[in-house]
């Protein structure tokens, strides 16, 4: 099992307020699992498909890629986030800055909830701690200080936080209210954020609506929501469904920088949370207007079907990898054969390297068991976050 019982440096009393003692007693915690080899193989032989087949990604104004106003600290990405789905668009966006950046300090690492790190059904097909081997970061103050203060990447943010994709389709384009770290960030090491906006990832999960007294249940089992719609009863059939998505062609458009540091005259320590708020709403109500544009531009043909068959078509020899029902054996499959192969990650589908896959992560086949599988996937989400605890006390 991938070790989890590093445990990040405990929050300072005044959060706003971060030493360099404590950004380096942090520093282990905040690259905790990440693996580059790991990251741009995974991209390579699995992400790449998915997103260039069954999304069909398309980037727009990336060509003239943002540099850095202030050398000395990272740019801050981002984005709107897509209600009542698993993070497909964020997922599709952060491949491709592997894919094109690489390691350098231009590239882009994720801060994401904590919540997806936490509980084990959280994962993507349950594959221990893949969010954090891909290069994500837990999304607390302190990570995110450690990040600007480390200088080795861009950041990546969504400033709606979880009620961004727990939003429901009802509220699909709408930025909810922006959390104010990002704000903080900006002003205190002079750096612009660069806004992107993400279009059709609204309906990956469409018809999905958030049932608030469910949210609330699910939250306790390790859920950040619950979306109710036609898709969430496929998946009590199927597991996998759950994880997916549908087809929706997803667009990426870059958006103008945005300098918070030039909207207010109070210096760092003393700005207040009313003051952060006041311009997060200005600038929330700018990427709003902007989006609603956008996505009556981009977003009238979400699916366009004829351009997935011809992608399906042309890629046809990949199937296993970019169709969402072979996902979890794929994506199990390099797990386990980058440990044997001493990270070259390669991928060749075969009765016999599907059977040991079984054989080492048998979760992989609860994916595919009608309701049954559900009861296995909540087994080993326990014993997983039992063994975490235990291993958190022994250290």
């Amino acid at each position: 099992m991938y070790n989890q019982t590093v445990v990040a440096a405990a929050e300072p009393k005044n959060r706003f307020l971060i030493s360099d003692e404590q950004i380096e007693h942090n520093r282990e915690a905040y690259s905790m699992g990440y693996n580059f080899n790991y990251a741009e193989l995974f991209c390579e032989k699995i992400l790449n498909p998915i997103r260039e087949v069954w999304y069909r990604a398309r980037f727009i104004g990336f060509e003239n890629y943002p540099l850095r106003n202030n050398p000395d600290s990272p740019l801050i990405f981002a984005t709107n986030h897509s209600g009542m789905a698993f993070p497909w668009d964020a997922i599709a966006f952060i491949s491709r800055g592997i894919e094109k950046l690489k390691n350098s300090a231009s590239s882009i690492r994720a801060l994401i909830s904590p919540m997806l790190t936490k509980f084990p059904n959280m994962c993507p097909y349950m594959i221990d701690g893949l969010w954090w081997k891909a290069g994500c970061i837990n999304a607390t103050f302190l990570n995110f200080e450690t990040g600007m203060k480390l200088n080795e990447s861009n950041i990546l943010i969504f400033p709606e936080g979880i009620d961004g994709i727990g939003k429901g389709f009802d509220k699909k384009y709408q930025f909810q209210p922006f959390k104010t770290s990002f704000l903080r960030m900006s002003i205190r090491y002079k750096t612009d954020i660069i806004p992107f906006y993400t279009i059709n990832g609204e309906y990956n999960n469409p018809l999905a609506y958030n049932f608030k007294p469910l949210t609330k249940l699910c939250k306790k089992i390790g859920l950040p929501f619950f979306p109710v719609g036609p898709v969430i009863f496929l998946a009590i059939f199927q597991p996998w469904i759950f994880y997916a998505s549908l087809p929706s062609q997803l667009t990426f458009v870059l958006g103008d920088r945005i300098k918070v540091y030039e909207m207010t005259d109070k210096p760092y320590e003393q700005l207040s949370q009313k003051d952060l708020k006041a311009i997060g709403e200005k600038i929330r109500g700018q990427m709003q207007q902007k989006l609603t544009e956008l996505s009556e531009h981009y977003g009238k043909k979400y699916y366009n079907i004829r351009g997935l068959l011809k992608a399906m078509w042309k890629n046809r020899r990949h199937f296993f990898r970019y169709f969402p029902a072979f996902w979890p054996l794929a994506m199990t499959y390099f797990d386990v054969n980058y440990k044997e192969t001493d990270g070259h990650g390669t991928i060749k589908f075969s009765l016999k390297n599907c059977f040991k896959t079984i054989c080492k992560r048998p979760i992989v086949l609860a994916m595919y068991l009608p309701v049954l599988g559900w009861l296995f996937i909540a087994l080993k989400s326990y014993i997983t976050l039992r063994r975490r605890r235990q291993g958190n006390k022994n250290n």
